[in-house]
């Protein structure tokens, strides 16, 4: 199994020895939980059953003045354990973030790119300041992964985050593999529709800070779109993703296994979706 949505922001090893990264991860993603050794995180993965998981940092250094983990901080875990799938952000603000994006793939071999429009502040469908970045990544041929719905850091606005901003995206660039983070909630159903309708756009279940993550789940899919939906229709389209720390990996799986989901429909949520995004 795949984790495609994690935050590797309390390893100790990496964190720890960095005053300006912990507090990143204090103020600005407001992760307060004490820091913990890598081994933890392993652990994690082993007892919910999960092979890989790719770690996101985010960039926003415009507007945050930080990165909450650097592209080379992700290569450091990755050569750390190759269980790791390493994501790059760069920020949409700068002049040269298609360039970042360009050597963070090419030379330093991660496989994705993450973006958070809310901490970012941007719109995703901003043509001027992001569709160069998007430009780069669909020659690249790696998925984009666009943080959607609430967010709870601090001085942040959820409308930079609504998922049909990412419509224009997704219908402008074809060949871009779009992944839609949280279901885009609280708009599950346009998340859904896009998803329907763009055969470039998929969805990731990772549960937003909010109730159990079985009662997230269940709210999300059971009481909005009936299970056969997702059977029929949606099983090659989302992709499982937990929102590690602030959700523990092995309540997010069984919260997914709990749906009452086939096992073939299961497997393409939980591991041959996300193959066929990153190509292994």
């Amino acid at each position: 199994m795949i984790d495609f949505h994690t935050h590797p922001v309390l390893i100790e090893e990496l964190v720890g020895s960095d005053e300006a990264l912990l507090k990143a991860v204090r103020d600005v993603f407001k992760m307060g939980s004490s820091l913990q050794p890598l081994e933890t995180f392993l652990l994690q993965m082993d007892v919910a059953g999960i092979e890989k998981a790719v770690l996101l940092p985010i960039d926003c250094s415009t507007t945050k003045g930080c990165r909450i983990l650097s592209n080379e901080d992700i290569v450091k875990l990755c050569k750390e354990n190759e269980r790791f799938i390493g994501f790059a952000s760069v920020d949409p603000h700068k002049e040269n973030a298609p360039q970042e994006l360009d050597y963070a793939i090419k030379e330093l071999g991660l496989k994705g790119l993450k973006l958070d429009p809310c901490l970012q502040r941007f719109y995703p469908n901003d043509k001027k300041l992001v569709y160069p970045v998007y430009e780069v990544a669909s020659q690249l041929k790696i998925p984009v992964i666009i943080h959607t719905g609430l967010s709870w850091e601090s001085n942040t606005m959820i409308k930079y985050s609504m998922p049909l901003l990412v419509e224009d995206v997704a219908y402008d660039f074809p060949k871009l593999n779009i992944v839609i983070a949280h279901f885009g909630w609280p708009w599950v159903l346009d998340s859904l529709a896009l998803a329907l309708k763009y055969p470039n756009v998929f969805i990731d279940t990772a549960a937003h800070y909010l109730d159990t993550p079985k009662e997230f789940i269940n709210f999300v899919l059971t009481r909005q779109i009936p299970i056969t939906a997702i059977e029929r229709s949606l099983r090659t389209k989302i992709l499982f993703g937990s929102n590690y720390p602030r959700i523990e990996i092995r309540k997010m799986v069984d919260a997914i296994k709990a749906l009452g989901l086939t096992e073939g429909c299961l497997n393409f949520i939980f591991k041959e979706n996300a193959q066929r995004l990153l190509n292994i």
